[in-house]
């Protein structure tokens, strides 16, 4: 019996060809009409350079000195943001002077603190500071700092007896342990800016930074290419993002020792979280006899208290004011040991 004629190698070639490209295809519209990878229409910018930030040689970056007039897409109107020295939001028409003895409240912590897409007014800081005018209020909150970067700049800043508040959110801890969401970028950071983050090894911190992680060309264009990268970065973050818990925490006692050492005292604002987090968080500062506000209220869930994009609004600011009384005020500080400039 004859053996059946054998296909020329050519077509053998262009069938595996077209299957290949049709399976990937196929891949493709998956992967499109899923939404995976979420990040995929990130916004283009995301990385280089910003008006109101600069490169900052401790912190990666920080509030840039100046007075900015931004407009955000679907937000209606002009946000006024001004910045004074030393990477801090304005809480008050103008800057206090270097020689203000009043006593300090400081607050630290990410876009929320700092009053993303808010004008000035309409900041916690601000708010405070109108609230307690025999305080000096000062707000080093910057966009995209995690827990890490908020204890890097307490070392910087608080010298002395300081009153020190940091709103946290449970998302700094993936920021504090640089995972992929936090350090991918789609343009090269300037020069002198960085993703700082830690490690914990053997119950000690130790300090890193990242140039951050590129987003391929490819993955701009294919969301598949976009998978293999992600999966990439998953792997090669998870040793450390898996300790990430364990890191947030020992940062927050060691925010809490700084500021002690220095004679002040440390509160944290617990903002946003899951219900299991927060009481996670809870039995873990009270075990620690760290201060802390719980904001864990129903208004905090208010939709009508954010901005579109889940911000808070100013109104919800002005809860979180309230929520904060009776403010925390360290004893005076003395000349001897004056906040740095």
């Amino acid at each position: 019996m004859p053996l059946p004629k054998q296909p020329r190698r050519s077509v053998l070639i262009a069938a595996r060809l077209i299957t290949a490209v049709v399976s990937l295809a196929g891949a493709e519209a998956m992967l499109w009409f899923g939404g995976y990878p979420r990040w995929w229409a990130m916004d283009a910018p995301w990385g280089g350079p910003s008006p109101q930030y600069s490169c900052d040689a401790d912190l990666g970056w920080s509030a840039k000195q100046g007075r900015f007039d931004l407009v955000w897409p679907g937000h209606p109107g002009v946000s006024r943001y001004t910045n004074w020295s030393g990477g801090r939001r304005a809480m008050a028409e103008t800057e206090p002077a270097r020689g203000d003895n009043r006593p300090q409240v400081m607050f630290f912590g990410d876009s929320f603190i700092q009053g993303y897409q808010l004008s000035d007014w309409e900041t916690l800081s601000w708010i405070v500071q109108r609230r307690h005018p025999k305080v000096q209020v000062s707000n080093f909150g910057s966009g995209d700092f995690g827990t890490y970067q908020s204890y890097l700049a307490i070392k910087k800043w608080v010298h002395g007896p300081v009153s020190v508040y940091h709103l946290f959110n449970s998302f700094h801890e993936g920021r504090n342990a640089a995972d992929p969401n936090w350090l991918r970028i789609n343009q090269k950071l300037p020069n002198g800016c960085f993703y700082p983050y830690a490690e914990l090894s053997a119950n000690e911190l130790r300090d890193r930074r990242s140039r951050g992680n590129l987003v391929w060309w490819l993955s701009h264009h294919l969301r598949t290419v976009a998978m293999v990268q992600d999966y990439r970065d998953i792997f090669e973050s998870l040793n450390r993002v898996r300790n990430k818990r364990q890191l947030t925490e020992a940062l927050l006692v060691k925010m809490n020792e700084t500021v002690r050492e220095q004679g002040g005292k440390f509160t944290v604002l617990l903002f946003d979280m899951s219900l299991d987090e927060r009481q996670d968080y809870r039995k873990f500062l009270e075990s620690r006899a760290i201060a802390f506000v719980d904001c864990g209220r129903p208004e905090l869930k208010d939709k009508k208290l954010r901005l579109p994009n889940g911000y808070p609004s100013g109104a919800l600011h002005e809860l979180v004011a309230q929520w904060m009384e009776p403010l925390q005020v360290a004893p005076d500080r003395g000349t001897e040991a004056r906040e740095r400039r």
